[in-house]
Parts: C-alpha cells; sequence; structure tokens
C-alpha cells in the first residue's frame, strides 16, 4: 500500500474536510501533502517525495501525481446534491459575514452549473476549486460593497463565457474526470462511501467526527430544491452520472480484490 498515491480531487462544500481531518489524526504529517492555491508550487525543503502517501486540499488536481513519481495515482472525489451544496454553501458563507444578505440576493449572482466548470478546471490541470474574476478586474471590485461584490463578479464571469456549446464541452470533460477517478464517492451515501475509502487507505475501523456543519441560516423545501435543479442543469447530469459512475467502481474494485 505505501506504492499507492491517494489523491483527493476537493470540489468545495462536498463533506471532504472529514476525511481530511481523518486522515491527518491518523498519518504522520510527512506522509500528507496539503494542496492549496498559496503552496501548490511546491516547497522543496518541506517536500519530500518518497514518503508522501497522500495529496490533499482544494488545490489538487489531475495530473499532481507526477510530482511524486514510482508511486501508482489513486485520484479519488467526493460529490454532492446541487441544491445541498448550494444551500451548506450560503450558509456557511452567511455563518462568516457581519453583514448579511439573503439566499436569493446571493444565489442570483452564484456562478450557474458550478460543479461542472470546477471538475473541468480539474481536469486541465488547474490547481483552483472557484472560476475567478481576472485579476485585473479585483481591485475595482473589492473596493464594492458585499452585495456588488457577488454582482459585479458573477457579471464579469458571465460575460467572458463562451456560449452554451462551450458549457456542453466542460460536462464532457467534468464526466472524463469522473471516469478517470479511482473511485467516485457520494456525500449522502457518505456513511458507506466515507468508510469504504478510509479502509482502503489502511484505517482498520475507520471513525470520523463530523467537520462541522454550519448554521442553518435557510433549510431547503421542495420548491428551493427544484428551483435549483432547474437553474443548475448540467451540474444535475453530472450528478446522476456520478451516481452511476460510483456503482460501476464499485464493482470493478470488488472484482479486482
Amino acid at each position: 500500500m505505501d506504492k499507492v498515491l491517494w489523491i483527493f480531487l476537493h470540489p468545495p462544500r462536498t463533506g471532504g474536510n472529514t476525511i481530511i481531518e481523518t486522515l491527518l489524526k491518523k498519518f504522520p504529517r510527512e506522509e500528507i501533502f496539503m494542496a492549496s492555491l498559496a503552496r501548490y508550487k511546491l516547497d522543496t525543503e518541506e517536500f519530500k517525495p518518497k514518503k508522501v502517501r497522500f495529496m490533499l486540499g482544494h488545490a489538487t488536481y489531475y495530473g499532481i501525481h507526477k510530482l511524486v513519481p514510482d508511486k501508482e495515482p489513486r485520484y479519488f472525489i467526493v460529490l454532492r446534491d446541487p441544491a445541498e451544496r448550494l444551500i451548506s454553501h450560503y450558509n456557511a458563507k452567511m455563518e462568516k459575514e457581519m453583514k448579511k444578505i439573503s439566499f436569493d440576493a446571493w444565489y442570483k449572482n452564484q456562478i450557474k452549473n458550478e460543479m461542472v466548470h470546477v471538475l473541468d478546471l480539474k481536469l486541465k490541470g488547474s490547481p483552483s476549486t472557484r472560476i475567478h474574476t481576472p485579476s485585473i478586474f479585483l481591485p475595482i471590485i473589492r473596493k464594492l460593497n458585499y452585495k456588488a461584490f457577488y454582482f459585479i463578479q458573477a457579471f464579469i464571469f458571465n460575460l467572458l463565457r463562451l456560449n452554451k456549446k462551450n458549457d456542453y464541452r466542460k460536462l464532457e470533460n467534468a464526466k472524463k474526470l469522473l471516469d478517470l477517478c479511482w473511485f467516485v464517492a457520494i456525500l449522502e451515501k457518505s456513511d458507506k462511501d466515507f468508510k469504504f475509502l478510509l479502509k482502503a487507505m489502511g484505517i482498520k475501523n475507520p471513525k470520523w467526527v463530523d467537520d462541522g456543519v454550519s448554521k442553518k441560516i435557510v433549510k431547503i423545501d421542495e420548491k428551493l430544491r427544484q428551483k435549483i435543479y432547474k437553474e443548475n442543469p448540467l451540474d444535475v447530469q453530472l450528478y446522476k452520472y456520478a451516481l452511476k459512475v460510483r456503482e460501476e467502481k464499485l464493482k470493478l474494485i470488488k472484482k479486482s480484490k
């Protein structure tokens, strides 16, 4: 198992910190490389490839295994129901903000089908998990108030987006990334999937503590759920595909044992 390199492609608000915190408690720190946007260019004095067994953090990407040669890369990812993820994202944001805005005001300016865009970036080798506003605009929008910041950021992104055909190409890339993963976990099935992953990594009796659920400032209901599904159809397609891939991966892994 020391020859296996576990790489977590960690989209935001999918419960992945639960896995990360468990691994940090169970394994020596030198065996874990935490990839962050600030540090994805490696500090060679700290980074010892021969000892690294886990690459974790939001800034991992497909291809990062090349930094740790001579090991078998096993990419894995956790996805979440699109509506649940968006509500969780809002609640986490508002928990930290002094000046809160309504969910409708926040959601109106969010990038739609965000997971498709994120996974497209990951397949292309980007360490980012977010669709960032080009840096040239940042000094301007940082001076704006909270509501205006979200509005301008979303407006700029949508202005720079290509046509809808490009979005469908991104969906195909996102699906390809799932196909390339060793396992695709689903947060709604975390009781089974997290246990399965942690056991595969060498933790005999995996136990974990939830990494901290944000206060439920907004609770989801069926009307809101359907609205989010309707406005994020590619993310819904991606989630359904992930459910299918999960089952296929489980069968393949069981056959290989």
